[in-house]
């Protein structure tokens, strides 16, 4: 791949807003007992997926309760959690939300608790104070323990319905930290709104999520976005698309699919701008909006598009990630190749 000019670093360093998007499409009952064949290419899989790009809402609990702040600042009784600890345990027993805490801490005997929480991907114990305020025992944090947003979905494997979206990892908006999550789904969105982008303003999609029947489910949460399962009736008329490798990635014309705003899957113009070396982050290529008519709808990338597959050359390439923060006709993409890898670790 090209090496970045020094121009191209300092534009990779501006300021950009990660976008919470997911995104699904379904397909027809027939074409789920298909068997899709996988053929050799000079001795190597030629994969093929059901291209997406239509905005959903999702839901999850996460594994434990993130600390996102605290009651206020008295280190005697918050001891030594942080912001962004996972708690797991208390006094040895699992906990999934404030429901789980008031009823042990009901029966907690000691003006002290046990806490097994997890910090950066380490699992560690400390003993803190509790606060007993009005004959109600507390921990004194504050706590995230459920999530909601709106995403686009990049593709659907045919073979076991497994679906990819997001391209990022889904992250707690206070503390920035990737979620752990024991149980997400996603669901179809109602009365979408597009809050268009500008150059001070980054733009959202709004709508409601129909919580009433999930269409997937998911657990993986990872820098690469979010993995699982479609479930329920699945309909789409969506052709199957041959999964490009890094080397197929060219830098100029690519296009993107997104719904428009009657709901249909467009195909929108985009420009591979430059490649990133940036193995720690979700963030492969530079990607610009081209395309008049997006531009026109939703001012560019907006939050809620992260996710949106990116295709080259009738092969799926990657997904957008990030939009920059002071410009949203331009932003990050994933390589599909990264996504793919989180599959082969679950």
């Amino acid at each position: 791949m090209k090496k970045l000019s020094n121009e191209k670093k300092i534009a990779i360093l501006v300021s950009i807003l990660s976008l919470f998007i997911l995104c699904f499409k379904t397909f027809k009952d027939e074409n789920i007992s298909q068997s899709v064949p996988v053929m050799k290419n000079n001795k190597e899989e030629v994969k093929y997926v059901y291209p997406f790009g239509k905005i959903i809402g999702v839901k999850a609990n996460t594994d434990g309760m993130l600390v996102i702040g605290y009651e206020e600042d008295d280190v005697e009784y918050i001891g030594g959690i942080k912001k962004g600890d996972n708690i797991i345990e208390i006094n040895d027993q699992k906990v999934s939300g404030s429901n789980d805490v008031a009823k042990i801490l009901r029966n907690v005997k000691s003006d002290k608790v046990k806490i097994k929480f997890e910090r950066d991907n380490k699992y560690k114990t400390d003993y803190i104070k509790i606060k007993n305020e009005n004959g109600t025992v507390k921990l004194g944090l504050w706590v995230r323990e459920k999530i909601s947003g709106i995403g686009t979905i990049t593709y659907c494997d045919p073979n076991n319905l497994k679906f990819k979206a997001v391209g990022h990892a889904i992250t707690d908006e206070d503390t920035n930290e990737c979620l752990k999550i024991s149980q997400g789904d996603i669901y179809e969105l109602s009365n979408i709104q597009i809050n268009k982008g500008s150059k001070n303003n980054v733009g959202k999609i709004k709508g409601d999520i129909i919580t009433s029947i999930p269409i997937g489910k998911f657990r993986n949460n990872s820098n690469y976005g979010i993995s699982g399962n479609m479930t329920g009736k699945i309909n789409t008329d969506v052709q199957l698309i041959e999964v490009g490798k890094k080397e197929d990635i060219k830098l100029g014309n690519a296009h993107i699919l997104f719904e428009d705003k009657d709901r249909n899957i467009t195909s929108y113009d985009v420009k591979i701008k430059s490649f990133v070396d940036d193995k720690k982050n979700d963030r492969n290529m530079i990607i610009e909006i081209i395309d008049k008519d997006l531009i026109n709808y939703t001012g560019g990338i907006v939050q809620g598009m992260s996710g949106a597959p990116i295709i080259q050359n009738n092969k799926i390439i990657g997904a957008l990630t990030h939009v920059f923060k002071d410009n949203p006709k331009k932003g990050y993409g994933i390589f599909i190749d990264e996504m793919i890898e989180l599959d082969k670790r679950y």
